[in-house]
C-alpha cells in the first residue's frame, strides 16, 4: 500500500456548471490494490460537505480493456481519500469526483 502523489495524475477539471464541479484524475500506470489517493475538497472548488460522487475504473490492459472499479471513499476534514480496490497492480486508474461548492443539505 502506497499513497499516489497527485503531482503525479493528470487532472482534467471542468467549469462548474449549474453549481457542480467535476474533477478527473488519471493516475501513472504504476497504481497498485491498496494504494490511496488523498484530495483536498477544498483545492478543487467543492466544499468540505459537497461530496456528491465518486466512480472509478481501471486499465486491466493498457488502453484496451477499461472496467469499472469498487474503491473505497471516506471524507474527514475536508480530505477525501480514495483506497483502490483489491485487484490487480501497476495498472492506470482513473477516477472522477463530483460535488459543490455549498454543502449539502441533508433532512
Amino acid at each position: 500500500m502506497a499513497a499516489i502523489d497527485v503531482a503525479d495524475c493528470t487532472v482534467t477539471q471542468s467549469s462548474p456548471n449549474a453549481g457542480l464541479t467535476e474533477v478527473w484524475f488519471q493516475t501513472l500506470a504504476t497504481a497498485d490494490a491498496a494504494d490511496t489517493l488523498a484530495l483536498t475538497l477544498k483545492d478543487y472548488g467543492i466544499s468540505d460537505t459537497g461530496l456528491l460522487a465518486v466512480q472509478s475504473w481501471v486499465h486491466t490492459t493498457t488502453n484496451s480493456v477499461i472496467t469499472s472499479e469498487a474503491n473505497t471513499t471516506a471524507v474527514s476534514s475536508g480530505i477525501l481519500t480514495v483506497t483502490i480496490a483489491a485487484g490487480t497492480n501497476n495498472d492506470v486508474r482513473v477516477i472522477r469526483v463530483v460535488g459543490r461548492a455549498i454543502p449539502n443539505v441533508t433532512a
